[in-house]
Formats: C-alpha cells, sequence, structure tokens
C-alpha cells in the first residue's frame, strides 16, 4: 500500500525528480482525470501518482493499494496488519507510533529520510527479530536474536538526546554529524511541526542553537556534579553549541533539509531494500540500528545507537 493522501504536484515542489514529472504522470492518468472532468493534476494525491510508476517497476505485483488518509488518522490495527513499514518525512511522536504498532504485530519499521547530500535510516525489527548470521560461503549460524543490551527500540532511538548517548569505537567524542544533524531536523519537526526548509532556516537556526546550548550546559552542571565519583559514569559524547557549526551553517543545513535529491534516494533506498529483505527472510545479520550516508565521498555505514 502507498499512504500519502498530499496533493500532486504541489507537493513535491521542492523535490523535483525524473520519476514522478507532471508531464508523466497526467498521461498515464489521463483517463481517471477526465473522469473527474478536470487536467489538473493537482486533483490526485501523491500516492495517486506514484501507483502507475510502482506498478511499472514491479510488473509481477498485485494491485499496489492506494490510501490517501492522513498518516495520523490512520489506526494502529492497520499498521499492526503489515511485515513491513517505511515511512519518510514524518515526526517522531507518529514515527513512535507506528514503529510501536508494527513491531506489535510482528512487523519491522523502517523511518528513511535524505536531507541534501545525506541520508539516514532507523530500523526497528522488534525484541523478538530471529535471523541467521552468514558465516561462510552458502553457510548460515544457528538462529539467533539481539540480546536484550542490544536491542533499542524507535521510541528509544528518536527520544535519546545525543547528550545521553553512549560512546561507539568509530565515533569517540562527537556523535557522528550525519546523526546529529537528523537529530536537529526531527527535534525541529517535533516542536514546530514542520520540516526544516528556506523560508524557516532563521528559526532552524535559533531553536537548534538553543537545543544545543542546553545540552552543553546540562552536561556541564552534571560532569561537575558527577566528576569526582570515578568508575560510576558511562562514557558519552561532548555536546557543544558550535557541534553542527555557525548560525549561517545552521541556515544552510535548514536550507537542504527538505531537498531529496534522487541519487541519494536511490542509493539509500537500494541499501533499505536489502535490509528489508534480510527482515523478512531472517538470512543474514541485519543492520542495528541505523544507517547513515554521505553522498559526498560515497559511505554508507550501520550506527548503534545505545
Amino acid at each position: 500500500a502507498i499512504c500519502d493522501g498530499r496533493p500532486y504536484p504541489s507537493a513535491l515542489s521542492s523535490t523535483p525528480s525524473f520519476f514522478l514529472n507532471t508531464a508523466r504522470i497526467t498521461d498515464t492518468d489521463a483517463t481517471m482525470m477526465s473522469e473527474n472532468g478536470t487536467t489538473d493534476t493537482t486533483a490526485i494525491s501523491v500516492a495517486k501518482a506514484m501507483q502507475p510508476l510502482v506498478h511499472e517497476l514491479n510488473p509481477l505485483l498485485e494491485e499496489c493499494v492506494v490510501d490517501e488518509r492522513l498518516v495520523e488518522d490512520i489506526p494502529d490495527a492497520d499498521f499492526s496488519s503489515y511485515d513491513i513499514v517505511i515511512a519518510s518525512r514524518i515526526g517522531k511522536e507518529q514515527a513512535c507510533r507506528i514503529s510501536k504498532a508494527t513491531v506489535t504485530g510482528g512487523g519491522a519499521f523502517f523511518l528513511v529520510d535524505c536531507f541534501g547530500m545525506n541520508g539516514c535510516a532507523v530500523l526497528d525489527l522488534g525484541p523478538q527479530h530471529e535471523f541467521r548470521r552468514e558465516i561462510g560461503k552458502d553457510k548460515l549460524s544457528d538462529v539467533t536474536k539481539r540480546s536484550e543490551g542490544e536491542y533499542v527500540s524507535c521510541d528509544d532511538i528518536l527520544h535519546r538526546r545525543l547528550m545521553d548517548m553512549k560512546v561507539s569505537r568509530w565515533d569517540k567524542t562527537v556523535p557522528p554529524p550525519i546523526w546529529s544533524r537528523y537529530a536537529a531536523i526531527l527535534n525541529f519537526r517535533e516542536e514546530k511541526k514542520e520540516w526544516p526548509s528556506a523560508s524557516c532556516a532563521d528559526s532552524f537556526s535559533k531553536k537548534t542553537l538553543t537545543w544545543l546550548s542546553d545540552m552543553e550546559e546540562e552536561q556541564r552542571k552534571a560532569n561537575e556534579t558527577n566528576g569526582a565519583k570515578e568508575g560510576t559514569n558511562v562514557a558519552t559524547y561532548s555536546i557543544s553549541k558550535s557541534l553542527l557549526g555557525s548560525a549561517e551553517d545552521l541556515q544552510y543545513l535548514s536550507s537542504i533539509a527538505d531537498a531529496e535529491i534522487s541519487p541519494i534516494c536511490a542509493v539509500l533506498g537500494g541499501v533499505v531494500g536489502n535490509e528489508v529483505i534480510k527482515a523478512l527472510s531472517g538470512k543474514g545479520e541485519p543492520a542495528n540500528n541505523v544507517l547513515l550516508f554521505d553522498a559526498t565521498d560515497g559511505g554508507l555505514r550501520s550506527y548503534t545507537v545505545q
């Protein structure tokens, strides 16, 4: 099913794509639109516009249902009925609600977003997800699952502050830059109920600097209180107001936050597609629990929020 009730093409005006262009959809959906007495493509939703292209790319796919309800109007029971749910451009509240409903129903949830030259995916396969690791050519391990300490839910991932995250082997002082940018975007989306863009760059910059300053101050006070207690603290990242650069850098981040560049979406989408196959088949160890893509150097890595 495709769930996107936004009007086409206005909802995609900031994300031009050869995959979904006005002229092609007008021709493809001419019959449907003529029945409605109009040739104005704004008469259809993004989901309806995508439907014929999904069928074209997947000729063996059965009828792809179009759901034009707003995401917040879709009940948990609907999400629980799917094996896989992939969401994008939704806030923390809806992402956590949908992931919980999907995982409770035995499915897997993926939150995927691209912003400028970066992309990020959050994976929640549930605490009981079973898989078999590849241990050699045509050889698989016995069925296993994440230990209790290894699994982190989507809710915990999205609500874990940068200052509370444990350091990783490769990121010993500050969180990965792409994750920090994504966290800032989601924080703004949650509080302002809009995705960052060029039109709200000043607001995003000020809000994010305040957000980082508050964490820096809270972390400083905590270190003063607990710093003398050796062996009682878990190593966490050091957060500063300048973590994401200057006010101008943050304005730039806001201006490209809604830019979904087709090749970048394709690369990250292909990797997420592979993770979906692993989730459904149980063959191969899935990524745990975040994927980060940097198109400036072509690097894509798995990162664990813990």
